[in-house]
C-alpha cells in the first residue's frame, strides 16, 4: 500500500479517532506493508501529536484553510468537485501547522552574556550549569540544549560549575580550542596569546585545536596553551580560581611562581631578581589583603628588597 493523499487522510483520521475500527484495520495493515510505511507513520503521528497538543488549532477556520491551500496550490474548483481533496488539505494544513509548532518549540535562541570593568556576573544555565564570569569577559550560550551541551567562552575569564550529565558532556569553545566535561569544575583564562586552564574538580579534556591532540587534566592540574607557537605546559590548579574565592593559598610554592601568580592576582607586574634556590618555599594562606600587605609579608619571611619602578615591582632576595 503506497504512500499516498489517501493514506494520509485515513491515518490522521485514525489518530483523531483511534477507536473506529475501519481506520485502524487500514493503519494496522499500512504499517505492516514495509518499514517505510512504519517510520511514515510514526512521522505523521509525532507530528499530530504536537499539533493537536497546541491550542491554536481550536481557533482555526478549517474552510477557510482549506481553500487557502487549493488557491496556493492552483487546484482550487467548486465545493461539489474533488470532494476527496477536502480531507487531504484538511490533514496536510494539520501537519504543516505541527512542523510549525515543532520548529517553534525547538528553536534555539543565542544569548551573549558581557561584563565590564570591575563587574563579576553569573549564567545560570538550562541543564542548571552555573558560570560565573570575571570582569571584561564576554559569554555566548543557548536557552535551551538539545543532545549537545555547548557553550562559547569570546574572552575574558569564567569559572564552570558543570551539572553532571553521562551521556550529554559539556562542550566550551574557545576560538580553534575546546574543552569537554560530563560534570566538574574548572577555570578558564583567555588572553591574546594564552588560554589558562585550571581544573577544580572533575575531569576535562582539552583540545587546542581542529584533530589536535587532546589532554587529559584532572582535579588540581592546570594548563597553560600558547596560541602562536601551539604549545602547552602544564602545572599545578594554584589560585586558578583565586579571583573568584578572593583567597592565595600556597603550599610549598617556588618564588618565582608566586610572583607570577600574584602577578594574575593584583594585575601589577612582579618580578623576582637574583632568585636563589636555597630560599624555602612558601606556605602560606593570604585572604581578602592588598599587595602592600602581602608584599610585607615576604619581606618579614625572606628579607626581601622590594623596588617600586613604574608599573612594575621588582623583588631582590638577598
Amino acid at each position: 500500500m503506497p504512500q499516498t493523499p489517501e493514506s494520509l487522510v485515513v491515518i490522521t483520521r485514525y489518530l483523531n479517532n483511534p477507536d473506529d475500527m475501519d481506520n485502524r484495520l487500514f493503519v494496522e495493515k499500512f504499517r505492516s506493508e514495509s518499514s517505510d510505511n512504519e517510520k511514515y507513520f510514526i512521522e505523521v503521528e509525532r507530528v499530530w501529536n504536537l499539533s493537536s497538543a497546541a491550542s491554536v488549532l481550536e481557533s482555526i477556520d478549517q474552510k477557510q484553510s482549506i481553500k487557502n491551500i487549493k488557491i496556493a496550490l492552483g487546484q482550487y474548483s467548486s465545493p461539489n468537485k474533488f470532494g476527496w481533496w477536502k480531507g487531504i488539505a484538511a490533514s496536510l494544513f494539520v501537519l504543516v501547522l505541527g512542523y510549525w509548532i515543532y520548529s517553534q518549540a525547538t528553536k534555539v535562541t543565542i544569548y551573549t552574556k558581557t561584563t565590564a570593568q570591575h563587574q563579576v556576573d553569573s549564567v545560570k544555565l538550562a541543564d542548571g550549569s552555573v558560570i560565573i564570569l570575571a570582569e571584561n569577559s564576554e559569554l555566548k550560550y543557548p536557552d535551551k540544549f538539545d543532545s549537545n551541551r555547548e557553550i562559547s567562552l569570546i574572552k575574558g575569564q569564567a569559572f564552570f560549575k558543570i551539572a553532571k550529565d553521562p551521556k550529554h558532556p559539556f562542550k566550551v569553545i574557545m576560538d580553534q580550542s575546546s574543552v569537554l566535561v560530563l560534570g566538574t569544575s574548572f577555570n578558564i583564562k583567555i588572553t591574546k596569546s594564552t588560554i589558562d586552564l585550571g581544573v577544580i574538580t572533575g575531569k576535562v579534556f582539552f583540545t587546542p585545536f581542529d584533530n589536535g591532540s587532546t589532554s587529559i587534566l584532572t582535579a588540581g592540574q592546570a594548563l597553560t596553551y600558547d596560541l602562536e607557537k601551539k604549545e602547552f605546559i602544564t602545572k599545578t590548579a594554584q589560585n586558578s580560581d583565586s579571583w573568584l574565592t578572593k583567597e592565595l593559598v600556597f603550599v610549598d610554592t617556588p618564588l618565582e611562581d608566586v610572583c607570577k601568580q600574584l602577578t594574575d592576582y593584583y594585575g601589577t607586574e612582579i618580578k623576582l631578581q637574583n632568585a636563589n634556590k636555597a630560599h624555602k618555599k612558601l606556605n602560606a594562606i593570604f585572604k581578602y589583603q592588598s599587595l602592600d600587605q602581602v608584599l610585607e609579608i615576604l619581606n618579614e619571611t625572606y628579607n626581601i628588597k622590594i623596588n617600586k619602578e613604574h608599573n612594575q615591582i621588582n623583588l631582590i632576595t638577598p
